[in-house]
Formats: structure tokens, C-alpha cells, sequence
């Protein structure tokens, strides 16, 4: 069976420094489960989606995101570059995505594309086994950090803030002290100017150039903190060649992440 197939650079306005993603368009029921795992661990991209037409008349159309391991219920870079995929050059405000999670609303807003973040369904304190291994595995000392969260939308992740963005990016992580952790560590900018980001995850020992679903996170935590304004850029994926370009907004009481997508592949795929 042949059908559309993108490659999508997300958050970025250079082509080739987001974060890439496969996108298949098919009918829901094209692939088994079994050849869309096996298509992602084929791509070796951080995901690949595969969208259809919704089964809730509410939404537009379906996504399922797969990373070469494993179904994912959200993610944020995907969500985006199914969107911009789908939409293929039109206008629409709003579009509404369906996921594991649920209906996602995605506003457009000039060139750029913005999820509604997820809300958090569990918050709590590091352990303090957690955090010796956040320690081990980055060689902080602990007065440099000034907070910590673990953080699930989906994705769990572990957020550490720190008290600077030059010692951030210096980091040099021992993927064998975090294990199957997500780290996601970042430092605010002078006068709350915005934010640095950068995420770990163990699993796969790699650092994730651009990160929605953390993001959102950092954003729901950090604004609702009074740590940053309603309203900031984000900067993630400089120490892995990356230029990624986050923007958070709060529209109707209700916080967005967003950025730009472009397409930079354009054909077919035949999956037997």
C-alpha cells in the first residue's frame, strides 16, 4: 500500500536544526500496530505519527506517535508537525487533534502553530533516591539547584531548574546514573527573560533537541510558580546542534506552546 509521506523539521526556523519527524497519512485501520512500531524503529527518528481520520467527530483528524520503541500517549513536537502535515499549506485558527489523551486544540497564529498544554495529572517531590541520581548522573551540587518536580502529561518527567544557564549548558551527563529516567533540566534567564531547556532521556541515552511535552510542562509549573511571565521564549537544543525555538502564550486563561514548522521532505511510502 502506497500513501502521503513528510518528513516535518519542528521548532525551528532552520530547516535542518529542530526536531524531525515521519508522518504517514493513512485510514485508521491500513496498519496493524505491529508495522506502524515497526516503520518508527525503521525511521530512527525520536518519532513518527501516523495519521487517519478521527473516530470523534470533535476533531479533525487522528495521530497515533510512535517512538522506535513504543507508543506514546502526547508528545509535543509531534502534535505540532502532524498539524502543519495535515493542515498542508492552509489557514484554519483553530484544529483539533485526536490522541491517546484526548482532543487537542492547536491554534494558528501567523506562521506559527500552538498546542494547548495538557494539564499535569501527577505532581510531586523528587524521592531522594531520584535526586541522587539526578545528582550522580550531572555532577551538580545541590545549592545550585533551586527546584524540583517530577511532572507527568503523559511523559514523566523529572525538572530540575538551576541558577545558571552557563553551567546548564556545560552539563555533561552519565547516562548509566539516570537510567530510564526523563530529566528535564533548565535555567531562567536574567530579569525572568525566558528560559534555557535542556532534556535528558535515559532510556535512550540522548539528549532531545527540541521537547514539547516538556515544555508544556515547565511552562504550567514555572508560570503557575510566579517564577516566569505568561508570556516567554524558550531556547532548547544548543548542545546538540540544535536551534530550537519554543514560544509559550496564555490565551483565555490557558497556557500554549508553540513554534514554527516546515517541510522538508515530500513523497510516498509503500509498507507491505
Amino acid at each position: 500500500m502506497t500513501v502521503r509521506f513528510e518528513q516535518i523539521n519542528v521548532f525551528s526556523t532552520h530547516p535542518l536544526k529542530g526536531n524531525p519527524l515521519a508522518v504517514v497519512h493513512c485510514n485508521a485501520h491500513d496498519y496493524s500496530d505491529a508495522t506502524m512500531q515497526a516503520f518508527a524503529r525503521w525511521t530512527q527518528l525520536s518519532e513518527t505519527v501516523f495519521i487517519s481520520p478521527p473516530s470523534d467527530l470533535r476533531a479533525d483528524y487522528h495521530v497515533r506517535i510512535f517512538t522506535p520503541t513504543e507508543e506514546l500517549p502526547f508528545a509535543g513536537h509531534p502534535t505540532l508537525g502532524a498539524c502543519h502535515s495535515w493542515l498542508n499549506g492552509r489557514r484554519q485558527p483553530v484544529t483539533y487533534q485526536q490522541s491517546a489523551i484526548g482532543i487537542v486544540e492547536i491554534r494558528q497564529i501567523n506562521d506559527q502553530l500552538f498546542f494547548e498544554a495538557p494539564p499535569i495529572i501527577e505532581q510531586r517531590p523528587f524521592t531522594n533516591e531520584e535526586l541522587q541520581r539526578c545528582l550522580a548522573a550531572t555532577g551538580l551540587r545541590s545549592e545550585e539547584i533551586t527546584a524540583t518536580s517530577l511532572l507527568c502529561n503523559g511523559p514523566v518527567w523529572h525538572c530540575i531548574v538551576i541558577d545558571s544557564v552557563e553551567r546548564l549548558l556545560e552539563l555533561d551527563i552519565d547516562y548509566s546514573a539516570i537510567r530510564d529516567l526523563k530529566i528535564g533540566m533548565c535555567s531562567i534567564k536574567e530579569h525572568s527573560q525566558g528560559l534555557v531547556v535542556r532534556a535528558f532521556i535515559g532510556g535512550d541515552a540522548v539528549e532531545d533537541p527540541v521537547t514539547g511535552s516538556l515544555q508544556a510542562v515547565l511552562a504550567q509549573w514555572l508560570i503557575g510558580a510566579g517564577k516566569l511571565p505568561p508570556q516567554y521564549s524558550a531556547q532548547q537544543g544548543a548542545c546538540v546542534g540544535a536551534e530550537g525555538g519554543v514560544e509559550i502564550r496564555q490565551f483565555d486563561g490557558r497556557i500554549f506552546v508553540g513554534g514554527r514548522s516546515n517541510t522538508i521532505i515530500k513523497g510516498e511510502v509503500t509498507l507491505l
